[in-house]
């Protein structure tokens, strides 16, 4: 009995020293993190490949209303007695309220206008839907700038995926309430959705202003630039595109007499929403970048990369109106990148001015003197506070103070 309880312990020691040497081997840990990552990337095409048979079934049943002719065929309150019959025959419509299939219709009429007027966005968006059936993945598909060469707003550099069935539901809806009319309009913001993966808060922010002309689709590509001039074919106009006009800092809460110290840490502070406020490819370094040359040492305001242009980004701020002279010492925190941080692999150093306001002819008249990349933009939409609104914590000071009151 004690030698084989003696075996038995023995046989567990060199099980657990087996294990122990197993969970703790490179390539055994390795292996288990590649089947998480495995798992992990098929859960996400599970869920992408579900949202987007649910829309492409939305699309369907809004041709079905629109080419049966439904409501000339059987009255207008046949919406409502179709959405009874599809949730009592099918379990899982319980979404199919008669709001919804107004907006599947509303969806099908937006965007099959758009391919009726364009023949080839119909062929490339047909094409996409084949390849993403056979083979259960998104597929990127030609570049929407090649078909809309007249849009201001996409560029023919930008890849732009035309899938809007991997779009989710309530961002269509949002997009419907808005561009329902303006299908150019709806293409740009459901391919700029799919591009950065935007939430429905960012897309209605980046939508603008219901009923004015201030949305990402007029601002996108429209500061001040030399960068065709300044930057080879066809990365000058990427670059163009990719900077608004002006910057929208509606994140931003500010006291009225602020100061540029003031705005570029509150800047820094929400470094994320200035980001998506830039555009595509930015990558935020750091503030107050020291630069230092031959013993004198300089400070740029706000340094960054741009992982599409694959080049850094200097970024001066001023609270004041555009000035002539705010050029040249962005030109000279350029030159000081070219020569400290920039390597052969990237391109030549970006600047990008960023002024209260500013006159654009008088702001292009200025960039004719330099032949480095610049770009000069405003800034709007800054929530101003009021004077003695205390918009830091107490001191412990202050608080005994007003208990004591």
């Amino acid at each position: 009995m004690h030698t084989r309880t003696m075996t038995h312990t023995m046989i567990t020691d060199y099980c657990m020293n087996e294990i122990s040497k197993t969970t703790t081997d490179p390539d055994y840990k390795q292996w288990i993190s590649n089947i998480e990552k495995r798992f992990r990337q098929q859960q996400i095409k599970a869920a992408v490949q579900v949202n987007s048979s649910k829309i492409e079934f939305y699309w369907s049943l809004g041709r079905d209303i629109c080419e049966m002719h439904v409501e000339e065929r059987w009255g207008e309150y046949v919406i409502k007695q179709l959405s009874e019959d599809l949730r009592l025959a099918i379990d899982e419509a319980k979404g199919l309220t008669p709001g919804n299939l107004y907006y599947c219709k509303r969806f099908y009429l937006l965007y099959n206008q758009l391919f009726e007027k364009v023949p080839q966005v119909g062929e490339i968006f047909r094409h996409s839907l084949k390849n993403e059936s056979q083979r259960g993945e998104l597929q990127n598909v030609p570049q929407v700038g090649e078909i809309f060469k007249p849009l201001h707003a996409i560029t023919e550099n930008l890849m732009l995926p035309l899938n809007i069935f991997a779009i989710p539901w309530g961002h269509h809806k949002v997009i419907l309430d808005r561009y329902e009319s303006e299908p150019m309009k709806a293409l740009f913001y459901a391919a700029k959705t799919l591009e950065h993966s935007w939430s429905r808060a960012v897309l209605e922010n980046m939508m603008g202003d219901k009923g004015k002309d201030n949305g990402l689709y007029e601002r996108q590509g429209k500061a001040v630039n030399n960068f065709p001039a300044t930057m080879p074919y066809p990365t000058g106009d990427l670059a163009a595109e990719m900077i608004s006009d002006p910057l929208n800092m509606s994140f931003l809460k500010l006291k009225a007499k602020y100061d540029e110290h003031t705005l570029k840490q509150a800047l820094i502070r929400h470094v994320n929403d200035l980001l998506m406020s830039l555009g595509t490819g930015f990558a935020y370094i750091r503030n107050e970048y020291l630069l230092s040359v031959a013993g004198k040492e300089q400070f740029s305001d706000l340094l960054f990369y741009n992982t599409k242009l694959h080049a850094y980004v200097v970024v001066e701020v001023k609270v004041t109106e555009f000035e002539s002279s705010y050029l040249g010492q962005l030109s000279g925190y350029m030159s000081l990148v070219n020569h400290i941080l920039k390597d052969d692999i990237d391109r030549p150093t970006i600047g990008l001015l960023i002024c209260r306001s500013k006159n654009n002819v008088f702001a292009q008249y200025c960039l004719e003197g330099y032949n480095q990349p610049i770009a000069i933009t405003a800034y709007e939409g800054i929530q101003i506070l009021p004077e003695n609104f205390n918009d830091t914590l107490p001191s412990i000071e202050e608080l005994e103070a007003e208990i004591e009151k």
